[in-house]
């Protein structure tokens, strides 16, 4: 693929826009018409924070000196370690811009990937492609559905490719929503992984905004791997709404959630299907703020994410919401949950741990839930920088259902926001998958400066820092007294445990507070050293405690800056 060096460099002004209708405060699909942003509103007001400990390898996935951006990543069902990520490619073209589909694949569960390719072209009707989402199912298979338009960039169908062998490659394709003139735009897919005989186990879903008629959010789905598709159903008629996503509950049922409201002020919406997306209840506010100003987007606006507990523990069944607004005076991330299928919800908790009201960006976040129910929240952060377009991509994670949050810096080197044009623009989301202890981020990245968007991931195994110390299987479960003890900033934790279990190894403040999780997986029987970084943390006196079944030891350390 011809590669082309872009040596011009685009300063991008943005203005606020005003919008005489709510119902135009999202754009028509596939940036056909120029968007104006609203305009970062001058919170500049620097703020102190400690580096935390975190170094994340970054990773650039794309490889390419052409702009890529909105990835969408996920873990196959079946075998773990294979991972496909995918984005909207303009490697054949930005002046015009043509949009394709670019994807790789790892085999090592994020840590090294393929070389990028771009989704064939199926449909000489439709030869470009658009807002890339992946998916898998229990068979093995993974499916990136895409919009699918010709060449005025119009005419769009929702299109659903199909690979057989782990994400090599993408040779199959099916429409899953015919003609509708330019109307149809942000699909999302998502699979019910439902376990044993239930009629919906397998089951391919895909949620969009469709802006002709009948507008609103419309649903179909697949019962056999992606081959026929059902007539749409519609979600919500609610005007003026955009950017949903589908996720699926441990009994088949579908939920989903996007958003709306008018300039002044976003709504999280949500919709529930009880009998497998054949109708859904009427949409249902569950959330609302002051929309947030982002300057990094041209469309200004910021999509919810959702993930739901399919753990088998005790949050099984929990529904979880993300979104960003403004209540606090700047962008934040937020987070509420429902544990009875979407009828209550919780007060929102705020997810970025930065000061509050400081000026700062916290925007796009998209979430993630692994098989033991912990949490990992991607978004974009300026809190490093005196600028709300020069960003960094961040990640909470959660080990207690969302009550708090560790924040961690995942980019290795901050970058502005940039882009050539609005037919490019610098996209409206990112995304996360967590399986077992591996976390596979994606992001849009403009380190290389100009327009030269890449999409990179960090490599995060979090068992990365425990390590064995015998090859003896020990006869009994033991925690170890902490060294050195006193300790500044770092101190090495000692345990052994007797056969295959449930780990957990927690660190309280005097409080009783849950301050950081070093390890909550199953494990292999032996004797184990980890490693425990305090730099966060004030001095004084804290206690860790390991948890392995009905077993269950607590010590205590100091910590002395």
């Amino acid at each position: 693929m011809k590669k082309v060096i872009f040596t011009i460099a685009f300063i991008l002004v943005l203005s606020i826009s005003g919008f005489s209708q709510d119902s135009q405060r999202f754009s028509r699909p596939h940036d056909t018409y120029p968007e104006n942003a609203r305009n970062d509103r001058g919170f500049l007001t620097p703020g102190y924070f400690i580096p935390l400990p975190y170094p994340y390898l970054n990773y650039n996935i794309s490889i390419d000196t052409f702009p890529q951006n909105e990835p969408s990543v996920k873990f196959n069902a079946k075998f773990p370690n294979n991972v496909v990520a995918s984005w909207r490619d303009f490697s054949t073209g930005v002046f015009p811009a043509i949009r394709r589909v670019g994807f790789s694949y790892s085999t090592n569960s994020g840590t090294t990937w393929s070389a990028s390719s771009l989704l064939p072209v199926v449909d000489p009707i439709h030869p470009r492609t658009s807002d890339p989402a992946v998916c898998s199912d229990t068979l093995g298979n993974f499916y990136i559905a895409t919009i699918s338009i010709d060449i005025s960039n119009g005419n769009g169908v929702i299109i659903v490719y199909k690979s057989t062998d782990g994400g090599v490659t993408f040779p199959l394709a099916y429409t899953a929503q015919g003609n509708q003139s330019n109307y149809e735009d942000k699909e999302w897919i998502a699979c019910d992984f439902t376990t044993g005989s239930s009629a919906f186990k397998n089951n391919l879903y895909i949620s969009w905004t469709r802006f002709g008629t009948p507008s609103g959010i419309l649903l179909t789905k697949s019962t056999n791997g992606g081959v026929n598709w059902s007539t749409p159903v519609q979600v919500s008629t609610v005007s003026g709404i955009q950017g949903s996503e589908p996720a699926i509950g441990p009994n088949g049922e579908v939920y989903v959630v996007y958003v709306g409201g008018n300039s002044t002020n976003d709504i999280i919406y949500f919709n529930r299907s009880i009998n497998g997306g054949a109708t859904f209840t009427p949409s249902q506010n569950i959330a609302q703020g002051i929309s947030p100003i982002i300057p990094i987007t041209s469309s200004g606006v910021t999509f919810p994410s959702i993930a739901v507990d399919l753990s088998g523990g005790p949050g099984n069944g929990t529904i979880y919401v993300t979104w960003c607004d403004s209540r606090n005076g700047d962008p934040d991330i937020f987070l509420i949950k429902s544990t009875n299928q979407g009828n209550n919800w919780s007060s929102p908790v705020r997810v970025n741990s930065d000061a509050v009201s400081n000026g700062k960006l916290q925007c796009w976040p998209w979430i993630s839930i692994n098989e033991q129910g912990n949490l990992a929240i991607l978004f974009y952060d300026s809190r490093n920088s005196t600028s709300t377009s020069t960003i960094e991509a961040w990640l909470a994670r959660s080990t207690d259902g969302g009550v708090s949050f560790i924040n961690e810096k995942l980019s290795s080197t901050p970058f502005t926001a940039n882009w050539p044009n609005t037919d490019v623009r610098f996209g409206d989301y990112i995304n996360v998958d967590y399986r077992g202890t591996r976390i596979v981020p994606v992001w849009t990245d403009l380190r290389a400066g100009g327009n030269n968007m890449d999409i990179y991931t960090a490599i995060i195994d979090l068992l990365v820092g425990i390590k064995p110390v015998t090859e003896i299987t020990p006869d009994k479960y033991q925690l170890s007294q902490n060294y050195p003890n006193p300790f500044n900033p770092k101190s090495s934790i000692k345990f052994q445990i007797a056969k295959n279990s449930d780990v957990k190894l927690s660190v309280f403040d005097v409080t009783g507070k849950e301050v950081n999780v070093l390890i909550n997986e199953r494990m292999q029987p032996g004797s184990y050293e980890v490693s425990f970084d305090g730099s966060n943390l004030s001095s004084g006196p804290y206690f860790y405690k390991l948890q392995v079944g009905n077993f269950s030891e607590t010590k205590k350390m100091m910590l002395i800056k």
